[in-house]
């Protein structure tokens, strides 16, 4: 709009083209010592950290945080709750009978209120601080700029401090209760991508569905039809962590309707799908003929014999008395982590390779059947998944009235079929099905 821009300390105008340079160059060094000033408190805390230092701590239940000193004591009354949280999950209970149980007690969390859920009881029983250590550098912080802090996989350094400050539970309670959870972790079928995100796919569109008006995920929850039954539905997550009026346009959409709706935008690509089969099968074949993930499975279990092998020689070194007890205890639990993780990744490949034959042979079943006329009359998750990128919740009509129910389906062909209003369609389908 050629409207300048005066800094007057600097004498820079935006107009003057040495003006633009100067502010350019100035701009730059201003970054780089912004740079430099967090490299430089990077490395103030990392010594910190290797001091044992307590950096960024917020507080933990069952114990006391003294600001000036930096340090943590234990405060009794909360311990008595953590060591019964102990005591109950090594009887067998879970972390939601356990919170429940809490809550029947009054038992007032470090907020003060009386609330506990699972994730809540599944982090005490996690934490090394009770059994006395401390594991500093869990989280870091990406970039100056954006502030954004991750969780720290290795690339940035971790310290373990030993007896860092008094236990709330003995060290042979919380190895077993680690022993525990590790045997009761399932393992999830992870994907780990550029930006870090994590999910496990437990429901057919989980991460698969997108808002419309406001580019967020959908995530699924569940509301009471009656008294006694409950259906699911997908909401956008900016309207139910921010609030609806940060995403007004949109609503919570059945999982019944966009199965239906899936079904319907089937039947309209029923003619063309023999294109959009083969590139799938094609695709599919390509991975398939790609060993890589076998390789790896069977590295993993080469892996996982040489951690067996090594923890039995860990306990023949305690058992002949070369090694000290807390030097086993650490090893053990060292081997135990290790262990996990590479079972977790293995289970999660083999259920890929297992996964992608399976889609393989009902993609060819699905062939024989339209090959027959006959069309697809129920909903199948794998025929969605094999076929569907993702799903754009909700959009506007012709004359720019936002249209809720409208779902458009991204291929991975990169064809789009749309259902101008999937609710419509759904109720008129199941009228259809009471009148015959």
């Amino acid at each position: 709009k050629n409207i300048a821009i005066m800094f007057e300390k600097e004498n820079i105008n935006t107009l003057d083209m040495n003006g633009e340079m100067l502010l350019t160059i100035l701009s730059s060094l201003a970054q780089e010592e912004v740079e430099s000033l967090s490299s430089n408190v990077k490395m103030g805390l990392q010594m910190k950290m290797k001091r044992g230092e307590l950096v960024g701590f917020n507080g933990c239940f069952g114990y006391d945080y003294h600001q000036d000193t930096k340090t943590i004591t234990v405060n009794e009354t909360e311990a008595e709750t953590v060591r019964l949280i102990y005591d109950m999950y090594l009887q067998g209970n879970g972390c939601g009978t356990i919170a429940k149980r809490l809550v029947e007690l009054g038992i007032k969390n470090k907020r003060g209120t009386v609330e506990w859920h699972d994730h809540g009881v599944m982090g005490m029983i996690k934490n090394e601080k009770y059994k006395g250590d401390v594991l500093l550098g869990k989280t870091f912080t990406v970039d100056p700029i954006s502030k954004r802090r991750l969780a720290n996989m290795g690339e940035e350094n971790q310290y373990y401090i030993r007896d860092h400050h008094e236990a709330i539970v003995s060290r042979e309670i919380w190895d077993k209760a680690e022993e525990i959870r590790l045997k009761r972790a399932k393992p999830k079928l992870m994907q780990t991508t550029g930006n870090r995100e994590r999910y496990t796919r437990q429901f057919t569109f989980s991460s698969m569905l997108e808002c419309g008006y406001c580019g967020h995920k959908l995530s699924r929850r569940t509301r009471h039809q009656t008294t006694t039954t409950k259906k699911p539905v997908w909401q956008c997550m900016n309207a139910t962590k921010n609030g609806i009026d940060n995403c007004p346009n949109c609503k919570a959409v059945d999982e019944v309707i966009i199965e239906n709706a899936f079904l319907e935008a089937f039947r309209l690509l029923a003619d063309s799908f023999d294109d959009v089969l083969q590139s799938v099968l094609n695709t599919i074949e390509d991975i398939l003929k790609d060993d890589t993930e076998l390789k790896r499975v069977k590295q993993l279990e080469k892996d996982i014999s040489t951690i067996e092998s090594k923890k039995s020689r860990l306990t023949d070194l305690l058992i002949d008395g070369k090694i000290e007890q807390e030097d086993y205890d650490e090893k053990k639990l060292s081997f135990q982590r290790k262990l996990h993780q590479i079972t977790e990744e293995k289970a999660y490949l083999e259920e890929n390779i297992g996964q992608q034959k399976n889609i393989s042979r009902r993609m060819s079943q699905l062939r024989q059947t339209l090959e027959n006329e006959n069309a697809l009359d129920e909903f199948d998750r794998i025929v969605f998944e094999s076929i569907v990128e993702k799903v754009i919740v909700g959009g506007y009509d012709a004359e720019g009235n936002p249209t809720p129910y409208k779902l458009t389906f991204v291929l991975k062909c990169n064809q789009t079929l749309k259902v101008d209003n999937a609710k419509a369609d759904y109720r008129a389908n199941q009228k259809g099905k009471k009148v015959s």
